[in-house]
């Protein structure tokens, strides 16, 4: 094929920017297959590449550099390349053909016959004959990406450059301006400097790169350069800044001036830029500029008007003093520094100011620059602490004591010193010599009373005493004793003020990180007997302080694994033992049932779920077997909430444990528990049947259940659900039943056990109190059937929607309990449980069941509110159905409501926040507001005429009649309430005081009389809402 008749296409197509796609694939076909070659190419370009017209010019170069990006490397012979090369580099003073010689500059740097001597030509040429910053962003794009090329590819080519390189490099970059290219730049310069020594260019390289410091941008979304965010350039910039030592003595200085900013973010970037710098640039540099950097950090720690920019000034202080100090103290054991060494007395000599002073200024700022530089190496925690604990201890111990402020800023600073000294590579030498000072310094004043006043002086003692004991190596055993009995001291016993207490618990949570065997040996006892103390019970300050005691240990457990275990089995030994009082049963296993939560709650805690299962779980477990199987006489049983929650504790370690393990520590349990559901021989066990559910409930769907034979199984506790008068002993086998049939993955079975239910449903009798036995026995196995996506499941919401529209069923009659029972009982379908059907026992829930119960129930519901409309229904079966909905709709995604037909139920939301039960009355209430925040054109129909009415009446206390306002509406709970006043302060977000006008005195007389409601809740909601109304228009 006639290569000029394709290159003539190939122009022809550029000019009228046609798709040249295909004849770009010939060209580089043809050069490949060797029926021509570039030099016919350049041949057939000739006219073009050799015209006084720019842009036929600019085309000739286009043709060429797109053949040679789109051929392999192989395609291009070496002689080829260096003869482009030299011929593209010949070009570059050509402006209108600069983008695709640097292109095709691209396309041939990357091949092995492009030599370090063909590397140097063209950077000299480009430098030379290139004004970069006159091109568009992708020209200038181009230029730093070959730069950047050349240094990967050809190194010694740089090398070999030198000073011209620096000096190019820094004519390309100055005068650029977007992030992109800036970007780029910035990461050249590291690269710049690991090749070629730029001593003798450091200030003119620097110059250009410190021009954009501090550097900012705003990021903005659809921008081009939003893919680099402020953050990034902001770290490449500072990377630059920082990657020459020569770049020390020309930036240090420029970085303490710019710390004197008025600008948070730009002070934040000096000090970080400053403490960066320490890892290359030389002491010496700074050294000559501390004294105006400290003064400088100094003044921003005391102003301490940012608490981002205090952090970084000290995080700078601490990096700087690391740089230019000794690493340890001096053999001789001397730390008075010499001329040459840091200027520790820029620091000290306004600390022991401060210290001598009458009063101390600015405590806690001097203690905390005090803190930074002494953590910057073991010499200067050695020369500092030296300096400070001689001065605090002799004012402290002096016959002139001071006041109790000054004890405590004293004290406050000394805290600082010593957190420093709490790395063992830093410790001072001096503490030994001072113990005794410090020892006494800490002991507690019973002469100053904990209350109010001087609690602050206490805090900061229990401070000071904690660090004693983190000190390496300082306390001995009895005295590291001593020291954690005076912090369990502290959050034990009851203060008048309660901060104490707080810090004091707070403190040993800390310790319990660092000397768990102290805690476990020391602290722990001290708690449990406090918890046994039973010289206040039943009152009021008693059951404070068990809590108190309580959320204690539950923080100690929790953030220390060490102790853990311990700490468990001790509040379970206190349980079991019957040494507790009955009312502190209750907190202590909610206490134990919160930590063990929290310590399950990782993925990979199968090890630790076990061990908890032996120490704490099982023994609470058979207490309450054995507690509730005793005879009444021999000693109280425990009450439902407490077997609920030692039920809720087995959950959380049973459900981690691996499905062969719970299979094996199943079979005892089904030998000890079984028989009170099966047998009423057992009727006493009934109370803990729950621990019973809760542990087969929270089994992984592969785990084998010691029965032989499953269907059986579920045929016997759907018979005994159905037959049974207790409560208790009906809802486990429901909830057993649900799980089963949830968790059975084998269709055929789980289908078998699905046709059981329904059959046994067809079967049951119509007596009413089988009626309610059968409604949740439909509810239950419609939970765990919905959830798996079963028919069936489906099949059971039809029956129970049937006997709410009071629709003939074969199997159900229509009483009204019932009808309500099957209207209430939507919560326990779709509703959420510690264990039965549940995401944390291993539930099986499929995609779109919910939305499938949604479409399948809406239809119906709006169906019979129809009929009843029309059959004159005495009411019952509308409020039936309203209940249905509100149950219903309050468990259902919002994803789901939005795009399933809200404005279908809107007018039944509407009548369902008129019904007398409250819970319910929240629910619609909390469900129109979603619709007034996602979708609020839905509601404006109905706005001002029904939807703000309701909710003003939902807003009020008075009664019906006018009656005192001290006589709450039964309907209108707090949650109703709080509801309707969310509602109503969302209202002028969303709609116009055109649309709201009428009503919007109404509202604000409503409001201000909701603000002096009873509930402190209530008050701060309708505060708020009233603040938008008075404001609503203008």
């Amino acid at each position: 094929m006639d290569v000029q008749r394709l290159v003539d296409a190939y122009l022809i197509g550029l000019g009228d920017n046609s798709d040249n796609s295909s004849l770009l694939q010939t060209l580089s076909q043809l050069i490949v297959a060797g029926d021509t070659s570039l030099l016919e190419l350049v041949q057939a370009l000739g006219s073009h590449l050799a015209s006084e017209e720019a842009s036929r010019r600019s085309r000739g170069i286009q043709v060429l550099s797109d053949v040679l990006n789109d051929l392999p490397p192989q395609a291009i012979p070496a002689q080829a390349a260096t003869k482009l090369t030299e011929f593209f580099c010949a070009r570059l003073a050509d402006a209108t053909c600069v983008p695709r010689i640097l292109s095709s500059i691209g396309a041939l740097m990357r091949l092995p016959a492009f030599t370090d001597r063909l590397t140097v030509g063209f950077l000299n040429d480009l430098f030379k004959e290139v004004h970069v910053q006159s091109f568009q962003h992708s020209t200038r794009n181009a230029a730093y990406g070959l730069l950047d090329l050349a240094i990967q590819t050809h190194p010694e080519a740089i090398k070999s450059m030198g000073d011209n390189f620096v000096l190019g490099f820094a004519q390309m970059l100055d005068g650029e301006k977007d992030p992109r290219s800036l970007m780029a730049a910035f990461q050249i310069i590291p690269k710049i400097v690991d090749l070629v020594d730029v001593k003798n260019n450091a200030e003119d390289l620097f110059d250009v790169i410190f021009c954009y410091f501090p550097i900012t941008f705003k990021h903005r979304d659809g921008d081009p350069s939003s893919a680099i965010t402020p953050e990034s350039l902001k770290l490449a910039l500072r990377t630059a800044l920082t990657c020459s030592p020569y770049f020390g003595s020309l930036a240090i200085k420029q970085l303490v001036s710019k710390a004197s900013a008025t600008s948070p973010s730009a002070k934040i970037d000096a000090f970080e830029t400053l403490a960066a710098g320490t890892r290359v640039y030389s002491s010496d540099d700074f050294r000559s500029e501390l004294e105006p950097l400290v003064e400088q950090i100094r003044e921003d720690v005391v102003m301490a008007a940012n608490d981002e920019v205090v952090d970084a000034a000290l995080d700078a202080l601490e990096a700087v003093y690391a740089a230019v100090s000794p690493a340890a103290p001096s053999e001789s054991g001397g730390n008075v520094a010499s001329e040459n060494s840091p200027p520790l007395d820029y620091v000290l000599k306004e600390a022991v100011f401060q210290l001598t002073a009458d009063g101390i200024k600015s405590a806690d700022q001097t203690g905390r620059i005090l803190r930074a530089v002494a953590r910057s190496s073991a010499y200067n925690c050695s020369v500092v602490s030296d300096a400070v604990l001689p001065i605090v201890a002799e004012r402290l111990d002096s016959a002139d004591t001071p006041s109790l402020t000054v004890r405590r800023e004293l004290m406050d600073v000394l805290n600082y010193v010593l957190s420093a000294n709490c790395d063992a590579a830093r410790r001072a030498e001096c503490l030994e010599s001072e113990k005794t000072s410090l020892l006494s310094i800490y002991r507690p004043e019973t002469s100053v009373p904990v209350d109010n006043e001087h609690g602050f002086l206490h805090i900061v003692r229990l401070k000071g005493i904690t660090l004693l004991v983190l000190l390496p190596g300082f306390l001995d055993e009895n005295e590291t004793a001593v020291a954690l009995q005076t912090l369990a001291r502290a959050a034990i016993e009851h203060n008048a003020d309660e901060n104490v207490n707080k810090e004091g618990a707070h403190l040993l949570v800390q310790l319990a990180q660092s000397s768990p065997d102290n805690i476990k040996t020391t602290v722990l006892p001290m708690f449990f007997d406090a918890l046994c103390d039973e010289t206040a019970p039943n009152s009021a300050d008693d059951s404070g302080r068990v809590s108190r005691l309580l959320n204690a240990l539950g923080a100690i457990g929790v953030a220390a694994p060490n102790v853990l275990l311990a700490l468990l089995q001790g509040l379970v030994t206190l349980v079991i033992s019957g040494r507790l009082a009955q009312t502190h049963l209750l907190p202590a296993v909610t206490t134990v049932r919160k930590i063990v939560e929290a310590a399950t709650s990782p993925s990979d805690s199968a090890a630790l779920s076990q061990e908890i299962l032996l120490l704490a779980a099982a023994p609470l477990a058979d207490w309450a077997v054995e507690s509730t199987g005793a005879p009444s006489g021999n000693q109280q049983r425990p009450s439902s909430q407490l077997i609920t929650e030692i039920a809720k504790a087995i959950v959380a370690v049973f459900s981690k444990l691996d499905p062969e393990v719970q299979t094996e520590k199943l079979k005892p349990l089904f030998e000890r528990l079984f028989p009170a559901i099966a047998y009423s021989s057992a009727d006493q066990l009934i109370p803990a049947l729950p621990l019973f559910s809760a542990a087969v409930c929270s089994c992984w769907p592969q785990t084998v259940l010691p029965v032989s034979d499953v269907v059986a199984f579920v045929d016997g506790l759907t018979t005994v659900a159905l037959t049974t008068a207790d409560e208790m002993r009906r809802t486990a086998c429901l909830e057993i039943v649900a799980t089963v049939v949830n968790k059975t993955k084998a269709s055929a079975i789980r289908a078998q056990l699905a046709d059981l239910i329904l059959k046994r449903g067809n079967d049951c009798s119509s007596s009413e109190a089988s009626d309610s036995s059968l409604v949740l026995l439909y509810q239950w196995a419609a939970r765990g059937l919905v959830a798996c996506n079963d028919n069936a499941g489906y099949e059971c919401v039809r029956r129970l929607v049937a006997l709410i529209t009071s629709q003939n069923s074969s199997s159900l009659s229509s009483s009204p309990q019932a009808a309500r029972l099957a209207a209430d009982g939507f919560g326990i379908v779709l509703g959420s449980h510690a264990w039965a059907v549940s995401p944390a026992a291993h539930g099986v829930f499929k995609l779109l069941a919910k939305q499938r119960l949604y479409a399948t129930v809406l239809p119906e519901i709006t169906a019979g509110f129809s009929n009843t409309a029309n059959s004159g229904d005495d009411g019952s079966v509308k409020t039936n159905l309203l209940v249905m909905l509100t149950n219903v709709v309050q468990h259902m995604p919002k994803s789901v409501l939005m795009n399933g037909g809200i404005e279908t139920i809107v007018p039944l939301l509407l009548s369902a926040a008129r019904l007398t039960d409250g819970a319910l009355k929240a629910a619609s209430i909390r469900t129109i507001t979603m619709i007034i925040l996602e979708t609020p054109d839905t509601l404006r129909p109905e706005l001002v005429n029904s939807i703000v009415p309701l909710l003003l009446a939902a807003t009020t206390t008075a009664s019906a009649d006018g009656g005192d306002d001290n006589e709450y509406l039964s309907s209108n709970t707090i949650e109703v309430r709080r509801a309707a006043l969310d509602a109503l302060a969302l209202i002028p977000e969303k709609y116009s005081y055109s649309l709201l006008h009428a009503v919007t005195k109404s509202v604000v007389r409503a409001l201000a009389r909701s603000r002096d409601d009873r509930k402190r809740l209530v008050r701060g909601d309708a505060v708020k809402a009233y603040n938008k109304w008075i404001n609503f228009g203008g």
